[in-house]
């Protein structure tokens, strides 16, 4: 199979403000005529997506619309937005959008941005050398990711941890690690970089259960461990 010269962009468009979108990923934007994301990521960049055809992804149709701008991606220049960075939390994403363009003789060419893991960390004061990182927002069964946030608060780490992306996200890892006998404090931050960014503090994991608040689908934990 003769493979396209011309490749398929995955942009990590950083985790909200517009303004952690990086310069290369903002020229591929630039020099793209058609860009895909989710609504939500979309509308951050409206301003410079004037003129260009707009695909809105939605998990529905996800597959067959990923299929058709990919089918485009031979000919004419396609930049798939990714919010975040696509190397953090997005590994399925991104391996559907690399399996389909293999298939069909497409390169893809991906573009770091600035994570949610790199903001959160910022905030606490923390390097990436001393905690561990754990994605519970993936498709399937997330019993092995369970069991790293376990070894790793054992290990007397900070774990940073996307929690699944449903209301009572944050409750459910507590719930799971109250059940596992760990003691912790947790610090939780919603849609980070966003002008409504917040950050939630709790000392142990009963006042995390005991929590009535529903939390954003944006939302990321940290959770340091007790002696």
């Amino acid at each position: 199979m003769r493979v396209s010269e011309i490749p398929v962009y995955i942009i990590g468009v950083g985790p909200g403000d517009p303004e952690y979108l990086t310069l290369k990923g903002y020229k591929a934007i630039k020099d793209s005529s058609i860009v895909a994301g989710w609504k939500s990521v979309l509308e951050r960049f409206w301003p410079i997506l004037e003129g260009k055809r707009t695909v809105v992804l939605t998990y529905k149709k996800e597959s067959e619309t990923l299929e058709e701008i990919i089918e485009i991606g031979k000919t004419e220049n396609v930049a798939i937005l990714d919010h975040g960075d696509p190397s953090v939390s997005d590994w399925q994403f991104v391996e559907k959008i690399k399996n389909i363009a293999a298939s069909k003789g497409v390169k893809v060419n991906i573009i770091s941005g600035v994570s949610s893991l790199n903001i959160a960390l910022s905030r606490l004061g923390l390097d990436i050398n001393f905690i561990g990182f754990v994605t519970l927002h993936v498709r399937g069964d997330i019993s092995k990711s369970l069991n790293d946030l376990l070894n790793i608060l054992k290990m007397g780490r900070v774990a940073v941890v996307i929690p699944e992306p449903y209301k009572d996200g944050p409750q459910k890892v507590a719930k799971f690690l109250y059940d596992n006998n760990l003691n912790c404090r947790i610090v939780v931050f919603e849609k980070l970089s966003y002008d409504d960014e917040r950050r939630r503090d709790y000392d142990n994991l009963v006042s995390l259960l005991n929590e009535n608040n529903e939390f954003s689908d944006l939302t990321i934990m940290a959770i340091f461990p007790k002696s």
